[in-house]
């Protein structure tokens, strides 16, 4: 009997682990912890098919997070030409991976304060971008938002861009 609890076990722990993961990932980002469900209507209860496919349209396009936007975004003909190279020249001096001007080590952006490398974490202090080095311990809702400000700051700088 063991011999088959055991997989289904390990399987259910790896997706509630992936799942929390997850949580706090979308907490981060300041998405909702839930995806609503989509509203899908059984074609018995519609009159016709083609007020069902107008109804369930605007439900498939969710918009997509500003992350994803800007990455797959891409000018149209009807889209104006000032707020188009606008934008791009906006976003396009954040780096996605920082440089370690000294040793030359690539990193990637952290999502959190506390996963960041210790050459990031001083990179934040010499930049006076941060007073001092933070503990986990210390970071509360005011101070992971300085925080992030300034790792947000220190990816404009050009001399951590990688």
């Amino acid at each position: 009997m063991f011999e088959i609890l055991f997989p289904f076990t390990v399987f259910f722990l790896a997706y509630v682990a992936y799942d929390a993961y997850q949580a706090v990932l979308r907490a981060e980002r300041n998405e909702p912890l839930f995806k609503p469900r989509l509203a899908v209507t059984p074609p018995a209860a519609s009159a016709t098919p083609a007020t069902s496919s107008k109804a369930a349209a605007p439900a498939k396009e969710a918009p997509k997070p500003a992350a994803t936007t800007r990455a797959t975004a891409k000018p149209t003909a009807a889209a104006s030409n000032t707020t188009t190279t606008s934008a791009t020249a906006g976003e396009s001096h954040l780096a996605d991976t920082l440089r370690n001007p000294t040793t030359g080590e690539l990193s990637s952006v952290p999502a959190n304060y506390r996963f960041a490398k210790k050459w990031i974490k001083d990179a934040l202090v010499s930049e006076k971008l941060l007073d001092r080095v933070y503990k986990p311990s210390e970071l509360d809702d005011a101070a992971s938002r300085k925080v992030r400000e300034a790792i947000d700051k220190l990816r404009a700088i050009k001399k951590y861009q990688a």
